[in-house]
């Protein structure tokens, strides 16, 4: 916006910007401006921050009939809402135009209210681009293509990024802040969002959000509210990510060329590589390719792992026959692992499977994932083992009934 130091006079960016009506943030400027100039749906992001500007809580999603709530997200949801309205208001006359009955027959009623506003809001704005001579036949371009309105938005709220942890094989509620830090900020979606959903169903891959709300009391863990699903390939903004690895992680992206072939897929667009030292991938370049790139070596990194619930260190006598007489017990109701199961899966996306041997009286658990999650998986299992050589007694969970 401003040129370097001792000048700093206006670039021809930030003129531009100075041209335009107040949008309340410098971020949603910029959204605006990228959406008259690059995208050619000036008329969607007007429209869209009309709405915006009057709104400071997600409250209002919870009022929106369904058949305006948008797959895409809050932003469409909301701009649907803007033009169903609009649509009435532009086909009668002024003097005719009535809010009341129009919320009442499309069931908006409850958020009448932000409506009004909304529209006083609109129509100040497009008042005001009617006088620019710059930008007044941009404004008045409609696209309704979340693609190009999503695009505009990245322009302004780029760092308000946020990729799904279940995507990089962490919890599966919750999302990261997509920038060069592998631990950046936590955060899950607003109940109230239209993209909010059951944990038995995938959450989105990729959103933006215009608001990022901290408890006052919890700042370990943030809400993102009014998002939108972005895909990939719409995100440029420059990014460089380390992924850690262990000796054996490393070995196995280098052997049959693993590491190799997802650089040759990527390297069109972003540059990958090996660091011994640190053990760790680097991968730099546009966000969305980073993203996919990353996404590709963490899927290439999974295998299955294989072992049998043994204690191998020798046992006194005593400690081997409870060992022996428990792990027979345990074959008979492998459905006591279903929570460790559960949560692995969910918090990690590693998948472990339990099968009772008869003929060993022992279990074969089979592991998929990466050699350092299957390391901790096997850790946790070894701890158990641990714990029935001294234990005396395993009663079964029923025998009190």
């Amino acid at each position: 916006i401003l040129e370097n130091a001792p000048s700093e006079s206006l670039t021809s960016h930030g003129r531009a910007l100075a041209k335009l009506p107040d949008f309340g943030s410098l971020a949603m400027s910029k959204c605006i401006l990228a959406a008259l100039k690059d995208y050619n749906c000036g008329h969607d992001l007007i429209v869209l921050s009309s709405i915006l500007s009057v709104l400071n809580t997600t409250a209002v999603l919870k009022s929106i009939p369904q058949q305006f709530k948008s797959t895409d997200g809050d932003f469409m949801t909301l701009l649907n809402v803007m033009d169903q309205i609009l649509l009435v208001k532009e086909s009668v006359k002024s003097h005719e135009f009535r809010l009341e009955p129009i919320c009442k027959a499309k069931g908006l009623t409850g958020i009448q209210h932000i409506i009004k506003q909304a529209l006083r809001r609109q129509l100040s704005l497009e008042k005001s681009f009617n006088l620019s001579a710059d930008f007044r036949t941009q404004a008045q371009v409609k696209s309704n293509d979340w693609e190009l309105i999503a695009k505009s938005l990245l322009v302004g709220y780029h760092t308000n990024v946020f990729a799904s942890t279940k995507e990089l094989k962490d919890r599966h509620d919750l999302f990261v802040r997509y920038n060069d830090s592998i631990d950046s900020d936590i955060a899950s979606l607003d109940s109230q969002s239209v993209l909010a959903r059951t944990v038995n169903k995938t959450p989105p891959a990729l959103v933006i959000a215009r608001d990022i709300r901290y408890s006052t009391s919890v700042r370990s863990k943030a809400i993102l509210s009014f998002v939108g699903e972005i895909k990939p390939d719409w995100v440029e903004y420059q990014v460089t990510r380390n992924l850690q690895l262990n000796n054996e992680e490393e070995v196995r992206l280098n052997t049959n060329n693993l590491f190799a072939n997802a650089a040759s897929k990527f390297s069109h667009r972003i540059s990958m590589a090996l660091n011994n030292t640190t053990k760790s991938a680097r991968l730099s370049g546009p966000a969305g390719t980073v993203f996919n790139g990353e996404l590709h070596l963490r899927q290439n990194m999974e295998e299955e792992f294989q072992f049998q619930l043994d204690y191998t260190n020798p046992l006194t006598p005593a400690k081997r026959t409870n060992l022996t007489r428990n792990l027979e017990s345990i074959t008979k109701m492998p459905y006591i692992f279903k929570p460790m199961q559960w949560r692995w899966e969910n918090q990690k996306q590693v998948t472990i499977t339990i099968n009772c041997n008869s003929s060993t009286k022992t279990c074969d658990v089979t592991v998929k994932g990466r050699n350092s999650e299957y390391k901790n998986v096997k850790k946790e299992f070894d701890s158990f083992l641990k714990w029935l050589q001294d234990c005396a007694v395993i009663r079964h969970p029923n025998s009190g009934e």
